[in-house]
């Protein structure tokens, strides 16, 4: 456990390490090539008369003015990583050429904005693809001018552009509060692997949309930001599922992880010599996605073939399954069309956080509460010291100062085999039974009342209002939970839990007697389960 414990620290500081030089070299890129960003005016919709597609890649659109007036105003169209020429009756009007550069050769992706002169018979666009990958793409022209059609572009993209902000600021919020709660609390690092990936996600989400090309004029530090943060992207989702999930791995969750940072490594490498841009080095990320896609996978159906999935964990997988499907459909499109993600991915990535991220920040207050009793009840002298929960003086301290108690309900348990776990596997097996145990109770009980730890493997739960406690509901539940336990292997032994309940009635006077009813048919269940056993 410490080994672990001490592997994702490591892992961790890798993390957060890589995020941070991603941000600086996205900073520098921004800074060093920010002389050649353009400028952005407005657009409108046309086809062109003809199309020409040349051996090596380029492309030639044929445009006749005369259905446009004396003053088609401008043409604009979208263009990725694709040098440009746009020429008027043989005029050259408009040039967009690559420029070397470490973060890249490439104008990247953007709108081209050519303003047109009055009385034009024949425009003809040029189109020649930095590298093989980014030819015969499809291609859509506007003719005309005006703020309606620049804002109609707006308009368009502003959904897309809403949810994928959001997502950035469910993710900063995640971050935030983890970093909140983290000081003078032991707190592992779901929420923050889900905060970090949620922030990359947003950054890249928000730059693939039109919005940002129209807004964001310097494309080659966007194309840049786009490919880092998609590279960054595996390595928190990764640690968050197998942290959230608990996935009990040592050794392929360390494979992809490193497999990742090398690629990250290796594709900057290869883009600053030129030998190998970010665009064509793609698909190398593209199958860690797939790599982790198919571990998370691998894990769910190994817990659910060894039936080891409570009920949260079961909402939590439909969720995973969803983005599962959003990233392959994504994946798909991108390499049929070359279109960027498309609205239901990042609707299906915002269900995903929302969940998780309400499911972990419970996980992590509820975990925060415990700690928080434990350390008051043992300055008191109040609590077990290996399970944590009530112990016998905080029982009788209860019992004897409690006056009014009718219609309260007393519910005792008792731990089958843990003799036999003691004697053949040694106490430190027998510690972790009870441990378990006792999580098992208290994680169904609690909400109805307090749990104490009155004997060796006797344990009881005072419930003030018996009547609003479902109790076969409730005991049905904590079977459920010791069958799972069971599954996992964790004890060496069969664990079991005898339970027995009885209610305070109106002529009861001593809760002690309500307990010896309670412990009737405690030990009836017992000697029920053992003759099964």
């Amino acid at each position: 456990c410490v080994e672990r414990n001490y592997d994702m620290k490591r892992e961790r500081g890798i993390l957060i390490s890589v995020v941070t030089a991603a941000l600086v070299m996205v900073l520098l890129c921004i800074f060093f090539t920010s002389d050649r960003a353009v400028s952005v005016k407005k657009l409108k919709k046309c086809v062109p008369d003809e199309v020409h597609f040349e051996e090596d890649g380029r492309e030639q659109y044929d445009f006749l003015m005369e259905a446009y007036g004396e003053a088609p105003g401008s043409i604009v169209f979208y263009t990725a990583h694709q040098s440009v020429a746009v020429y008027a009756d043989g005029e050259e009007l408009y040039t967009l050429e690559t420029s070397d550069s470490i973060w890249g050769d490439t104008p990247g992706w953007r709108w081209c904005f050519v303003v047109l002169p009055d009385g034009v018979s024949r425009v003809c666009v040029q189109l020649t693809p930095c590298y093989q990958m980014a030819a015969r793409q499809e291609q859509i022209f506007y003719i005309g001018g005006g703020n309606d059609i620049y804002m109609g572009l707006l308009q368009q993209s502003m959904f897309a552009s809403l949810i994928s902000m959001i997502i950035g600021l469910v993710g900063l919020y995640i971050t935030l509060y983890w970093i909140v709660i983290n000081k003078g609390n032991q707190v592992d690092g779901t929420l923050l692997y889900l905060g970090i990936f949620s922030i990359l996600l947003g950054l890249w989400s928000a730059n693939e949309t039109n919005m940002a090309t129209l807004i964001f004029v310097n494309r080659q530090a966007c194309s840049y930001l786009a490919f880092v943060t998609l590279m960054i992207m595996p390595m928190p989702f990764l640690l968050f599922v197998k942290s959230f999930l608990e996935i009990h791995d040592s050794r392929c969750w360390k494979i992809i992880f490193v497999m990742d940072f090398a690629v990250i490594v290796l594709d900057h490498i290869l883009n600053m010599t030129g030998l190998y841009e970010f665009r064509r080095s793609l698909w190398m990320t593209h199958l860690i996605i797939l790599l982790v896609i198919v571990y998370v996978l691998v894990a769910i159906i190994n817990k659910m073939v060894k039936r080891q999935l409570d009920q949260k964990l079961k909402y939590c997988v439909g969720a995973l399954i969803l983005v599962f499907l959003a990233a392959i459909i994504d994946l798909i499109g991108y390499y049929r069309t070359g279109n960027n993600a498309g609205v239901f991915g990042r609707i299906a990535f915002l269900i995903f956080i929302l969940l998780f991220g309400i499911a972990t920040a419970r996980q992590t207050v509820a975990s925060l509460k415990k700690v928080r009793r434990a350390e008051e009840l043992e300055q008191f002298a109040l609590n077990d010291s290996m399970t944590g929960i009530y112990n016998r003086n905080a029982y009788d301290y209860y019992v004897r100062n409690e006056k009014q108690f009718a219609g309260y309900m007393i519910v005792t348990f008792d731990l089958n085999n843990l003799k036999q776990c003691n004697d053949h596997y040694g106490h430190r097996a027998g510690d972790a039974y009870l441990v378990n145990a006792a999580r098992i109770i208290e994680d169904n009980f609690e909400r109805y009342g307090k749990c104490y730890r009155i004997g060796g493997d006797e344990f009881c739960c005072i419930i003030p209002e018996g009547s609003g406690c479902k109790i076969r509901s409730v005991l049905r539940k904590l079977h459920q939970d010791v069958e799972i336990l069971n599954n996992k292997n964790i004890i060496p032994v069969e664990v079991g839990i005898a339970c027995g309940c009885a209610v305070a009635t109106t002529e009861d006077t001593d809760l002690e007697k309500v307990r010896e009813r309670a412990d009737e048919e405690m030990y009836q269940k017992k000697r029920e389960m053992k003759a099964a056993y």
